[in-house]
């Protein structure tokens, strides 16, 4: 299946849906990336797991992403722990109206899921409508996984594989930018660690504060 989503994310071409489908379930199992990643500069000072996130304190890169998602976002509560985080992002890919699109990041080939977020239980979840999960194929992992409303999911010249149609409709209500993108980008620019997940990461970034 990584060689499939490889050929898609590189040439301009559309799966079949019992490919698609394939797709779906190879992902649906993938557990995610476990790199160590510099912790973002909004977090510093904050607590985590009984220690104090301090300038160039590393996390593995999931925990990264669920404080991400935690206190920055605003997009899980507190208290989220990565198992209930990760079945989150692996319900989002096996959800029956799931959208697929392939690209590449980083010179790597990528396929990004969303899906409508069931049941949200706040007036921000709701307001998020859809969640966003990122795999890469040469990694074999998921590096990313938030939630943002669906008209303001930018891929680029990402290729649609199966759409979101019941809600890509949605009009997004005015919100701030969030500042703490810019902010991670500019971290990892001058950042000398130049790690696959640590590129990646710096691209899913910057798509995001697009």
């Amino acid at each position: 299946m990584d060689t499939l989503i490889s050929k898609l994310a590189t040439r301009p071409q559309k799966a079949s849906p019992a490919q698609s489908k394939q797709i779906i379930n190879h992902v649906a199992a993938a557990s995610f990336a476990d790199n160590l990643l510099a912790v973002d500069e909004p977090l510093w000072g904050g607590f985590w797991q009984g220690d104090v996130i301090a300038p160039g304190y590393r996390l593995p890169a999931v925990e990264l992403a669920l404080l991400r998602a935690i206190r920055l976002d605003d997009d899980w509560p507190e208290g989220t722990s990565v198992p209930q985080y990760l079945a989150d992002l692996h319900r989002t890919i096996l959800d029956p109206q799931v959208g697929i699109w392939t690209l590449t990041a980083a010179g790597q080939p990528c396929a990004v899921f969303a899906a409508p977020i069931r049941n949200p239980k706040s007036e921000i979840e709701s307001l998020k409508s859809i969640t966003v999960v990122w795999y890469c194929a040469s990694t074999g992992r998921l590096h990313a996984g938030y939630r943002t409303i669906a008209a303001e999911l930018n891929l680029g010249d990402a290729v649609k594989q199966r759409g979101l149609e019941s809600i890509s409709e949605l009009k997004p209500t005015s919100k701030e930018k969030l500042d703490w993108l810019a902010q991670a980008v500019k971290q990892r620019e001058v950042d000398d660690a130049h790690s696959l997940a640590a590129r990646l990461d710096l691209e899913i970034l910057q798509i995001r504060a697009k």
